[in-house]
């Protein structure tokens, strides 16, 4: 059995070759086969594409019939710009918009290195990590398992690159399959080659054809124009054609040269400067009658023509540049292009001729502005002939009428003059701005509504004293004019809110009142002031912006004890005050105590100007130390009265009123001054000058132009360095009139100056103060440090805001220690600096001294 078995042994080899020879045969023949369905797919697209969008799309479909291509792209590689475009992308995981990209966006990139090199790459696991640790590539996109690109490649240039991606291991690439796609590539590039140049001669050729029928429309042009000048020279001639039909004429002639569905002729008389509007047609026009009546030059779009002697032609954003210019007045916000040309014979100005348009696909262009001008010469001259000829005939009506004129006249003047009479009266009594009844008119009601209650006591009655509460910060940043349409806007809305028989006027300013007649309760005057309330905290749109303005309101009620209108004003207006101070926003009614506050509040300010002149006002002294070791480097000084009427009285007693007076601003520079001085006398006695002196100001400060030159002058006094001040701020200043703010703290940081960010993270606190305003350090809030060891928020917020400040390199201050385990707390953070009872209390000058023995 041995040996029988022996003798089979080579037959069974003979039969394994055959069958493995026969499997290789069968592998190139179906390598063959495909590359063959892969031409024949390939060169058949180039005749049925017509776009190449369709052309990729298809040659992906090709490719997959022949190997897995469920991850597939084709990028165009432009040498010259270097740059790539993405044509065709399918991919499973990572998605790419189609268009052009740099180059660079590529760097590092397989695709860029298959265009580098113009090689095919079959990039399995183990060449991805081998390309990537020479640092040929790197990591972009998805991670997959095979990358397969090929170069595009024509005239010995690469032009693009094919490639599949696998991010399976049940799909993994073989040679044969890169042998394939480089095959393919050869016949995609000469598939693309030819659409490329079907496209580019289809360019050219559309190209030569709008060319031509460009010609042709010129000649046609002509020929309508030499035509439309004939007609408009026959109508020149024609006497007996009224004016207006003369216009319309026009008109239609213009019409078949331009687009001239909005049109106007101004008729210019140089003698009165006067501008008369003879014919007008416009189908989208937003204007009234009044802007089309005879009038002066002004600075409307016509009066460009007129004064240049030019044509003028504007979009519309021309439009609205010159009218923020103070040019002209505010276009129509539909007018989407204007031509206007002047109509001028022997250099005599006769008008303008104009056209608009209100639809973006209308605009016009130069050579409608040229072509308009060429036919105003001759719309011009035949205009001069019938004005010649109408005047002829109408010298004789004239002279006949002139009696009649002139009677006419006399009853004009007469009727002229009794309006004018009726407008001064009604000037005399009512507010100019608003139309609402003035001062003078609502002393007089209210009196009257005194004596009544006199009379008949069961008659009842109340004043409303209004206050607007932001219309100063309206006035500051949109303008005078935006501040002026808001009061217009609210005097109308008090109008319509209060009752018929009720009475709104307008005091001046942002000042109104009302008179709130025959009150039948007490509650229903309060639902009054409830709805003024509502009314004047919705929102107004002012020139499109969205505006809040709010409302404080003082009600005062009828009383025996009032004799006068101005009486009865001065108590509604400090009840207003007192709705002011309590919130804004709100109503408060007026009662005996609030005189007495006021009186006060008013005996207060003077004492406070007093003392000011007699520079009773002193600084007390808070060291601030280093947190390491609690050596004092400096020193915070507080605002402290010393008066010789109220003997010493603390900030909190004055402050606010200082404030709300902008007494303030010089009680800043006053103790700022006394630090300076003190701080002088310590580095005379002490032989240090490292010492500092940090000062609060108030935010208007920096509001004004003149506080780099103020605080120079005291520097200049005192003799103190510059970088011995510190001045603070609180972030209020931050929100208004940022550019002055921004700029007053850059010339006293060059002068040397520091500045610190005060309260900061009580506030909005924006990150972007601390970019944009050159800020030194910032002092962290006391509300923040008060037991700051027990409470985790607070810890998270003050490491933040040190964190923060050192990494914009500013220095950092802790207010309010008054614990030793807070200040343990605030070193381990890294805080460097702080102040608060712990070290020391504010300390006068005096007691300051033996703080360096």
């Amino acid at each position: 059995m041995t040996s029988s078995l022996d003798s089979l042994d080579p037959l069974a080899n003979l039969n394994a070759d055959s069958a493995k020879e026969s499997l290789t045969l069968l592998n190139e023949y179906q390598k063959l086969q495909d590359r063959y369905t892969t031409l024949l797919t390939l060169n058949q697209l180039s005749i049925d594409c017509v776009e190449l969008s369709e052309f990729f799309k298809q040659v992906h479909h090709a490719i997959a019939t022949v190997m897995s291509a469920n991850n597939f792209y084709i990028v165009l590689y432009e040498q010259t710009l270097s740059t790539l475009e993405i044509v065709y992308h399918i991919d499973e995981k990572d998605k790419m918009a189609l268009g052009v990209y740099p180059m660079d966006d590529f760097k590092g990139s397989m695709t860029n290195y298959v265009i580098e090199q113009g090689k095919a790459l079959l990039a399995t696991p183990e060449v991805i990590a081998q390309l990537a640790q020479e640092k040929k590539i790197k990591s972009i996109g998805a991670t997959g398992i095979d990358w397969l690109g090929v170069p595009l490649i024509h005239d010995g240039f690469v032009i693009g690159l094919m490639a599949v991606q696998s991010y399976s291991a049940a799909t993994r690439y073989q040679e044969y399959e890169r042998d394939l796609l480089e095959f393919a590539a050869q016949h995609i590039v000469t598939a693309l080659t030819r659409l490329q140049d079907r496209e580019r001669l289809q360019v050219a050729v559309n190209a030569r054809t709008q060319e031509l029928m460009a010609q042709i429309r010129d000649r046609e042009k002509a020929e309508l124009l030499q035509e439309s000048l004939y007609r408009i020279s026959e109508l020149t001639n024609d006497s007996d054609l009224d004016i207006d039909t003369f216009y319309d004429m026009v008109h239609n002639i213009v019409g078949q040269l331009i687009n001239a569905e909005n049109f106007y002729i101004a008729n210019y008389n140089q003698v009165d400067d006067e501008l008369f509007f003879a014919y007008l047609l416009d189908h989208g026009c937003n204007s009234t009658e009044q802007d089309y009546q005879p009038r002066k030059l002004s600075n409307h779009f016509t009066e460009l023509v007129l004064r240049s002697g030019e044509t003028v032609l504007l979009d519309q954003q021309a439009m609205f540049a010159l009218h923020q210019q103070g040019k002209t007045i505010k276009p129509d916000v539909n007018v989407v292009s204007w031509l206007g040309v002047p109509l001028v014979h022997s250099g005599e100005m006769l008008g303008a001729m104009v056209l608009q348009s209100y639809q973006q696909a209308i605009c016009f262009t130069e050579q409608d502005a040229e072509l308009l001008r060429f036919v105003s010469r001759h719309v011009a001259s035949a205009m001069n002939r019938r004005k010649i000829t109408y005047n002829e005939r109408k010298a004789h009506e004239l002279l006949e009428h002139q009696v009649k004129l002139r009677t006419a006249d006399l009853e004009d003047e007469i009727k002229q003059r009794k309006a004018a009479e009726k407008k001064l009266q009604h000037a005399a009594s009512h507010d100019i701005l608003t139309g609402l009844p003035n001062r003078a008119v609502f002393i007089e009601l209210l009196n009257k509504a005194i004596a009544l209650n006199k009379r008949q006591p069961e008659f009842k009655f109340a004043v409303f004293f209004l206050d607007l509460d932001r219309f100063k910060i309206v006035n500051d940043n949109l303008g005078h004019q935006a501040g002026d349409l808001l009061l217009q806007k609210i005097a109308r809305a008090l109008v319509d809110v209060v009752r018929g028989n009720d009475t709104a006027a307008r005091l001046g300013g942002d000042e109104f009142v009302i008179l709130i007649e025959n009150i039948e309760s007490i509650a229903k005057t309060y639902e009054i002031a409830d709805r003024i309330t509502a009314l004047l905290s919705s929102a107004f749109i002012i020139e499109n912006q969205t505006i809040f303005i709010g409302t404080s309101i003082g009600v005062l009620f009828n009383d025996e004890r009032y004799i006068s209108a101005d009486s009865m004003l001065r108590d509604a207006d400090i009840a207003m005050y007192h709705a002011k101070n309590n919130g804004k926003g709100r109503f408060e009614v007026f009662d005996s105590s609030m005189h007495t506050k006021m009186k006060n509040a008013l005996s207060l300010e003077a004492d406070i100007r007093e003392g000011i002149d007699n520079q009773e006002f002193i600084p007390y002294f808070q060291p601030i130390v280093q947190l390491v070791d609690g050596e004092i480097v400096g020193f915070e000084a507080l605002a402290r009265w010393q008066s010789d009427k109220r003997g010493f009285v603390l900030a909190n007693d004055f402050i606010a009123l200082a404030e709300e007076t902008n007494l303030v601003m010089a009680i800043d520079l006053q103790i700022l001054e006394k630090s300076c001085q003190q701080l002088k006398l310590w580095q005379q006695n002490s032989g240090s000058d490292q010492l500092y002196v940090s000062c609060n100001l108030y935010c208007n400060h920096f509001f004004s132009l003149h506080l780099p030159q103020d605080i120079k002058a005291i520097i200049d006094k005192t003799g103190v360095q510059p970088h011995q001040i510190r001045v603070e701020l609180t972030e209020r200043a931050l929100l208004d009139n940022s550019d002055v703010v921004l700029n007053n703290m850059r010339l006293l940081n060059k002068m040397g100056v520091k500045i610190l960010l005060d309260d900061f993270g009580t506030g909005y606190s924006s990150l972007s103060y601390l970019h944009r305003f050159p800020m030194d350090v910032i002092k962290i809030d006391r509300s923040f440090i008060n037991s700051v060891h027990e409470k985790s928020n607070h810890q998270a917020i003050i490491k933040t805001i040190i964190d923060l400040a050192a990494n914009l390199n500013m220095e950092t201050v802790a207010e309010g220690i008054e614990l030793e385990s807070d200040a343990q707390l605030l070193r381990a953070m890294g805080c460097v600096y702080g102040q608060g009872y712990y070290y020391f209390k504010p300390l006068p000058a005096e007691e300051i001294a033996s703080l360096f023995q």
